[in-house]
């Protein structure tokens, strides 16, 4: 398949994946500041250092860079994101005893939302239309976030969490839907706050699991406002 083709370069030498990183961490910020127009590859040559020849060579032409970096952007946010949860989930034994670092899990929201926000991925997505190959290499990269995701659904089930009646991809698949959902706010004429938005998201999460009903941080929260 042609680097053109190719959702992301892959490079096995620990000096090019150097090079595709710089280049993508490039293309990716001035298409944040820009727009798909801001990608210049003699630019991003100059900035990076990197050959003009050398960039056609990891990811084919322009498009295929363009492409790339939407794949990075959208993975890089969300999988950096997810690991943390890993990382937290495992090492809860309870619903309750997960309940008891609700505040953790709030400020991880506000953390995710400032890093990646809701516009921003609603964009990549959006920039699918008409164009199979961003597709393909975005429906990838979701695929493997949301099969991430399920491991700690099925490790929270395991465990006597994720309650009885719920599959472990179908809770993971409406978590990142939640995510993806913040965008609506973002575009609300009257936008909620963020503190208002991940109260209730963390409500809506927290109905997954197994006794979180009646949790003293729902009267604090309610006390808040």
């Amino acid at each position: 398949m042609p680097n053109s083709q190719k959702p992301a370069p892959q490079p096995k030498q620990a000096r090019a994946h150097e090079t595709v990183d710089a280049v993508l961490t490039a293309a990716s910020d001035a298409m944040r500041i820009g727009g798909e127009a801001a990608v210049r590859v003699q630019e991003i040559s100059a900035q990076t250092k990197v050959s003009i020849g050398s960039i056609y060579h990891h990811f084919g032409d322009r498009d295929g860079l363009i492409r790339a970096a939407y794949v990075h952007t959208f993975r890089t946010a969300i999988q950096s994101d997810i690991d943390r949860v890993k990382r937290f989930m495992s090492r809860m034994t309870s619903a309750k005893e997960m309940a008891e670092h609700y505040d953790e899990m709030l400020v991880f929201l506000n953390h995710h939302f400032e890093q990646f926000p809701a516009r921003a991925r609603a964009n990549t997505i959006g920039s699918t239309t008409g164009r199979p190959l961003l597709r393909d290499a975005i429906i990838a990269v979701q695929s493997e976030l949301i099969t991430s995701l399920t491991e700690v659904m099925t490790l929270l089930k395991e465990r006597g969490i994720l309650k009885k009646h719920l599959e472990p991809r179908a809770a993971a698949v409406m978590t990142l839907g939640m995510l993806h959902g913040r965008v609506i706010a973002e575009f609300d004429s009257t936008p909620v706050q963020d503190e208002q938005w991940n109260a209730s998201m963390l409500t809506a999460f927290s109905g997954l699991f197994v006794g979180t009903d009646e949790l003293p941080i729902w009267n604090r929260l309610a006390n808040q406002n």
